[in-house]
């Protein structure tokens, strides 16, 4: 099982006075974003996203060898999928729930029930920040560890205290309710305001382990990465099935 470090310590001591000071400022940029110019927006997004994507690309690349087959379990618009093809040399596939439509990424269609795809049929299976936006969790693993021949990499974040979980699920909808609406204002030039499931199932990185631990799955690794300023963590969890 995971032991806390000291980063994680300090991280408990320091999240209640963090959260309170960062509180009015995601409001302020919340401002910020819905006055500036679009191009700035979609600009600053995308510079986000990116160090988001090198960090994830970092966590997993002893686990993915070039040949194998990836799936993105809930794969959105296949930005990231794109990359880890681009890296690793590996074959992909996506599903999720929304047709996102991009031709350079073959997105299958997810009924929330079952994966399209059979048996043993992928090496490796991912989750980014998916699992805490399904209700029934169970049977998503179920589904991965059903089509999966290798590894199942998850992405999730993660918190150490009851005042960084608060932040935790407060930094969820901030960032896709309230920013998602920002962006599809920026978008469509209305306001837009964006759904989705959101049971905010988070879970410590022990609990994490010991649930996938229930469904038969063997840790092989299990990497914390703190945010710089933000009181909160994310953690990648790679999976042996």
């Amino acid at each position: 099982m995971y032991q806390p470090s000291m980063s994680d310590r300090v991280r408990f001591l320091i999240g209640l006075p963090l959260s309170l000071i960062y509180f009015p400022l995601m409001i302020l940029t919340l401002v910020g974003y819905l006055l500036m110019p679009r191009g700035l927006v979609n600009d600053l997004q995308q510079r986000n996203r990116a160090k988001e994507i090198a960090a994830r690309l970092r966590a997993m690349q002893a686990y993915v060898g070039a040949g194998e087959k990836v799936l993105d379990f809930g794969a959105g618009r296949g930005d990231f999928l794109k990359n880890v093809a681009s890296v690793h040399d590996v074959e992909i596939i996506g599903i999720d729930i929304i047709d996102y439509t991009d031709d350079d990424v073959e997105v299958l269609m997810f009924d929330g029930d079952r994966i399209p795809l059979p048996d043993k049929s992928v090496d490796i299976g991912m989750a980014a920040f998916v699992l805490h936006h399904i209700v029934d969790q169970d049977r998503a693993m179920a589904e991965l560890k059903r089509v999966c021949r290798k590894r199942i990499i998850i992405f999730e974040d993660t918190y150490f205290s009851p005042w960084q979980w608060a932040f935790v699920v407060w930094n969820d909808f901030y960032s896709n309710i309230l920013m998602g609406s920002i962006r599809a204002y920026k978008a469509i030039g209305k306001m837009a305001i964006v759904s989705m499931p959101m049971p905010l199932t988070f879970k410590t990185v022990r609990q994490w382990q010991a649930w996938f631990q229930g469904h038969g799955l063997t840790m092989l690794s299990t990497d914390v990465r703190h945010n710089a300023v933000k009181p909160m963590s994310k953690v990648t969890f790679v999976i042996e099935v």
